[in-house]
């Protein structure tokens, strides 16, 4: 009777567990709705319109490259990104008003760069200049006034009241190195504000005669009887020398216009003399000809600056340098496509963006002294460039600058020399000349917090309404503990009981 009770506990427990199984294994019933993700509007881009913007969505300055314009004059905008298909620029809404340089207005709101590696609340400027709230960089506030400059990891540098040509913008972001598909030395600037694209007149240069060399010293002489101050010349000399045996003064190449002649407050005549060639700072400075420095050292405008002349007496100007090249301290005389120095922002560019100021003044205008200058745009194009391996880009080096600002300013330019060229002590961090503050790494909920709040960054969301089933919860895993326990117990019962039973020994 007994091993039947037992029997019958175990056939019941291998029952109870079987049911359990089939239950546990019935797919449970639920019902997903997906709530597509927000339409974005591509922007529409352009080249830079030469006449005056006084408010503009944002440009894209690529080397060697037209500037692109971004939905430009400004207007109203909701949802847009560039471009469609792997978006580097999103944001929420963009406003606008006005439309001179002086009252024309942009606000972008919610703003994101390459995928959130920098956002903004917003982004609001009058003709390029204005403020920028709720600004983050990978993921940490940062608070930040005009001039000022950001690391964005090791790839960018964020700059806030940037100024470039005849662009200005209150945040602007540089790449340091190729990033997304975009070469070195890529700028964007955002809700941005252009002067007008001064005309300037080039020809090709062409050999001056004795005659013509004559007749340019007499109208020299009449332009000083003339009162009032030099105006920017007309004339592009030839150099004595084939554009063969001249470099490019910049490695792998600048992106540059021709900004010769433009309005220079800074400059006692008013007027450029000369063009600005943008490219990463600590980009290696050539020198673009066979010659001897001279001059080499600080200058209230042109910052650490260089002055180069060439076999037949033609003199080139560079400023704004972030260092020298060490060989150039003791050794002045150079070969073409030597390093000289690395490309900065000293002197009245500490506020800009990096470039290297470039003047070119033939030999027969030496005459009128630094208003001899030339438009230099139409030699930079038929000079070649050149790409120095890794092994011929010396070390740099600086000199004292004047104690004071020019202290203090060339000393900031000088650790972004540092850290752009990865010269920086082991554990010094790098650059970040902005007070930025690091949150902790946000938690999931806060993460799921910025993700609903960012619809860009996901392709839909989905909500599941679970239906109530009764194979929902604990209940089909209850059921097999039980059972075990129950089988488990019925044998161990059993096993007890038959060894407290008396032997019976059989009768003959």
């Amino acid at each position: 009777m007994r091993r039947g009770v037992s029997l019958l506990i175990f056939v019941l427990s291998l029952a109870a567990l079987a049911a359990a199984t089939a239950r546990a294994d019935t797919p449970t019933t639920a019902t997903t709705t997906t709530t597509p993700a927000p339409a974005y509007t591509p922007l529409a881009s352009a080249p830079l319109p030469t006449r005056c913007v006084g408010a503009g969505i944002a440009v894209i300055r690529e080397p060697r490259l037209a500037t692109v314009a971004l939905a430009t004059p400004a207007s109203a905008l909701g949802l847009s990104d560039y471009p469609a298909a792997t978006p580097l620029l999103t944001f929420d809404s963009a406003t606008a008003n006005g439309s001179t340089c002086r009252t024309g207005a942009v606000t972008l709101n919610d703003v994101s760069l390459f995928g959130g590696a920098v956002t903004a609340t917003s982004v609001q400027a009058t003709d390029g200049t204005g403020a920028v709230t709720g600004l983050e960089v990978v993921g940490g506030s940062v608070t930040a006034k005009a001039g000022q400059s950001v690391a964005v990891g090791s790839w960018g540098l964020l700059r806030l009241g940037a100024k470039a040509g005849r662009l200005s913008a209150p945040l602007a972001l540089e790449l340091l190195k190729a990033h997304a598909s975009l070469p070195k030395g890529t700028t964007i600037y955002l809700a941005f504000g252009a002067a007008r694209q001064p005309v300037v007149k080039t020809k090709p240069p062409a050999k001056t005669t004795t005659s013509q060399a004559h007749s340019t010293q007499h109208a020299a002489k009449r332009r000083k009887r003339k009162k009032g101050p030099p105006q920017p010349l007309k004339q592009t000399p030839g150099l004595g020398l084939k554009a063969s045996h001249y470099v490019f003064p910049i490695d792998d190449g600048a992106s540059y216009g021709d900004t010769y002649g433009a309005n220079r407050s800074d400059v006692y005549d008013g007027w450029h003399h000369g063009d600005d060639l943008f490219a990463p700072l600590g980009t290696p400075v050539v020198a673009v000809a066979n010659g001897k420095l001279t001059f080499v050292g600080w200058d209230s405008l042109g910052g650490w600056r260089i002055w180069l002349t060439d076999a037949k007496g033609n003199s080139f100007y560079y400023a704004h340098l972030s260092g020298y090249s060490r060989r150039i301290l003791h050794h002045r005389h150079v070969k073409a496509g030597q390093v000289i120095g690395f490309l900065g922002r000293t002197g009245d560019a500490f506020t800009t963006t990096p470039h290297l100021h470039f003047e070119v003044h033939p030999h027969e205008l030496l005459k009128l002294g630094y208003d001899g200058a030339v438009d230099p745009t139409s030699y930079l194009h038929e000079w070649r460039v050149e790409k120095l391996p890794a092994a011929a880009i010396p070390q740099p080096a600086r000199l004292r600058a004047p104690t004071g600002t020019p202290t203090q300013e060339a000393a900031v330019v000088w650790k972004q020399l540092m850290s752009a060229r990865h010269l920086l002590p082991d554990g010094e961090p790098a650059v970040a000349f902005a007070s930025v503050t690091r949150r902790p790494f946000p938690g999931s909920q806060e993460v799921s917090a910025r993700v609903a709040s960012r619809p860009r960054q996901i392709a839909a969301v989905s909500t599941a309404a679970q239906v109530a089933s009764a194979n929902d919860g604990p209940w089909p895993l209850l059921v097999l503990a039980l059972t075990l326990v129950a089988s488990v117990f019925g044998a161990l019962f059993s096993v007890r009981r038959r060894r407290r039973r008396p032997s019976r020994t059989p009768l003959h």
